[in-house]
């Protein structure tokens, strides 16, 4: 536990950065069984990254342009983390902007998930609707803060008067108050039967790239995937086991293969055959302008990862959205990049910075 971080303060953190990732996509070519050498295309990739930085690995370029073909708009995810979320993301705004307790602030509480009850910094419980008289047969406790994958998250199903959760624990203010500093009590959200299908007990999200342009501020879809969780789990979240699916932009159209974490890919998962079925995601323009109105209101930030569902009235609902750690790669492993076509936009916005 020492180790690195010492390891990093030696090297510095871009250095260290690029390092970790030139090690993990070279093991990712042996992992996915491709050759590690040179291909189609891999010096004007290289060359357009060194713009931003003299330091660029090719090894992502390798294994993605298997996918997404020869082309430089693939972000090195060390380039993504370290200069091109910083620029169009400030990190000093990003818990701000991130709490869950904070999203009715900014954002119209009509596509967010019911608040039961909530607590910040340490305070007091802030109950919102008694658990008494709570309406939900489902809760989940959730941190509102540097919550990732899934970490923390308890799901409380309603036994009699009170909510219990799988492990026998009842919810209650003093188990509340024992849990964390900061979290966020939700409504359990019931699924439209397309999702449900695909995952019948956790709620799947449609993940939506949103890029606001530097240039006019106008918000722009790059990018999409749908996360389908596996079967008996309540998070959709691909290191938990989850897998991945392509979504055409346009017109909401899934792929044809399910996709692992580190790329394994297969048609069928869940007893879904996506090679037998041709599979449309419901209110797809309904999601697409939830996201897009959402983005405008999020006003200091330029880059956006939405986790948005749908309800059996197919209503949208906003589960969170993501301001840093882009997950570059599930896009990449379905043939999409995450700025699309304003790659070359954000690169030069960079460097006249």
């Amino acid at each position: 536990m020492i180790l690195k971080p010492l390891i990093r303060t030696l090297l510095g953190h871009r250095l260290y950065s690029h390092l970790l990732y030139r090690r993990h996509y070279r093991w990712l070519l042996h992992h996915n069984g491709f050759p590690n050498r040179r291909v189609q295309g891999e010096e004007s990739y290289v060359a357009k990254w060194r713009q931003l930085s003299p330091l660029v690995e090719p090894y992502s370029y390798r294994l993605f342009s298997r996918y997404c073909g020869a082309d430089s708009n693939i972000i090195p995810e060390d380039i993504m983390h370290d200069i091109v979320e910083r620029y169009l993301n400030p990190p000093a705004l990003w818990d701000l902007y991130e709490d869950k307790n904070n999203f009715a602030s900014f954002l119209d509480p009509s596509i967010l998930p019911a608040t039961v009850a909530m607590r910040k910094n340490g305070g007091p419980v802030q109950q919102l609707v008694p658990l008494s008289d709570c309406p939900y047969q489902t809760l989940f406790l959730k941190p509102s803060l540097d919550a990732s994958c899934g970490d923390g998250i308890l799901r409380f199903d309603r036994c009699g008067d009170r909510y219990v959760a799988a492990d026998g624990t009842i919810l209650s203010d003093i188990f509340m108050m024992r849990y964390a500093a900061n979290w966020n009590l939700q409504q359990g959200i019931v699924q439209h039967p397309f999702f449900a299908r695909l995952s019948p007990t956790a709620v799947s999200t449609v993940r939506l790239a949103v890029y606001r342009s530097v240039v006019d501020s106008r918000p722009h879809v790059t990018a999409a995937i749908l996360r389908v969780g596996p079967a008996g789990s309540h998070v959709d979240n691909i290191s938990a086991g989850g897998r991945f699916v392509a979504i055409d932009p346009v017109t909401g159209r899934l792929g044809s293969t399910f996709i692992a974490r580190y790329g394994e890919r297969s048609s069928q998962w869940n007893g879904v055959d996506l090679g037998e079925e041709k599979l449309f995601v419901p209110a797809w323009q309904s999601i697409v302008d939830l996201a897009l109105d959402a983005s405008l209101r999020i006003t200091d930030h330029h880059l956006i990862a939405f986790d948005i569902t749908v309800d059996p009235s197919l209503r949208p609902i906003l589960i969170e959205y993501n301001l840093g750690g882009f997950t570059t790669y599930f896009f990449h492993f379905t043939g999409q990049t995450p700025l699309g076509s304003f790659t070359d936009e954000v690169i030069t916005s960079i460097i006249n910075h």
